[in-house]
């Protein structure tokens, strides 16, 4: 996990600060789990506070922890109580929230099992838990040309290195770790880019930005090019839309 820190570390002065990405998603997931005013919700993986400050104006008592200090340091949420913490090692008492979220952050921990083992220690029985992860969105093809220029440096990344994340199997997860009533939902955002540049600038605002890290200077460069190009066409042919979509997978504490 030391090196994902780092990353977001460097990230934080601009992560989620070029287009509203992961604050449309927080406002998304609020709004499908409708906390009631007075919930004490934990929010981990907060990064800048996408879906802590859409609870904080539902009226939840929010916690947001974060593995990286950067991020805690630029999250200023009046009322959200931000800490530095590892997710592995959640210095709460037991018992203590009635709802844990989590976005696009349980597929880069080191250990899921060992995280929602934590996250189920500090929920009451019966709360409910939430964690999204990269799922499906409709782009009528938009992002075909660009996604298969992106394929091309998959196997180009150098020997023990590539962008946070794995693949998890979350609903498995959550049952092996004794949660109940698994089950899922979908979010999607289509989020209007003005220029190629600012579309390439958000794409290294967040965890695409270690994969790019992990690629020869010689091959980062001619990903970039290749990546501004296709962008380029994207935006001549009716404007660049960053569609993305994200899979819900809610749970009950016992």
């Amino acid at each position: 996990m030391a090196d994902t820190w780092e990353l977001f570390d460097r990230l934080a002065d601009r992560y989620d600060q070029i287009i509203p990405f992961f604050a449309t998603f927080g406002e998304q997931l609020i709004d499908l789990l409708d906390p009631a005013p007075g919930t004490r919700l934990l929010d981990i993986g907060t990064g800048r506070g996408a879906i802590a400050a859409a609870a904080q104006a539902r009226g939840c008592q929010v916690t947001a922890t974060d593995p990286s200090r950067a991020m805690i340091e630029h999250l200023d949420i009046p009322g959200v109580d931000a800490r530095v913490m590892d997710a592995h090692h959640l210095d709460l008492p037991g018992h203590s929230y009635d709802l844990a979220t989590g976005g696009f952050m349980i597929h880069v921990v080191d250990d899921p099992e060992h995280v929602l083992t934590e996250v189920r220690r500090v929920l009451r029985p019966g709360a409910t838990v939430a964690f999204t992860t990269p799922g499906h969105f409709d782009d009528n093809g938009r992002w075909d040309d660009y996604n298969a220029v992106v394929r091309d440096y998959r196997r180009k990344t150098l020997p023990g290195r590539d962008r946070p994340g794995k693949d998890i199997d979350v609903d498995q997860a959550l049952a092996a770790t004794g949660y109940t009533e698994v089950r899922e939902a979908n979010l999607q955002v289509h989020i209007p880019v003005a220029t190629p540049q600012a579309a390439w600038d958000f794409q290294m605002s967040h965890g695409f930005a270690g994969f790019v890290e992990a690629l020869t200077p010689v091959d980062a460069a001619a990903l970039q090019a290749r990546a501004l190009t296709e962008l380029t066409r994207m935006h001549a042919n009716g404007g660049i839309i960053m569609d993305r979509g994200a899979t819900v997978t809610l749970a009950t504490a016992p």
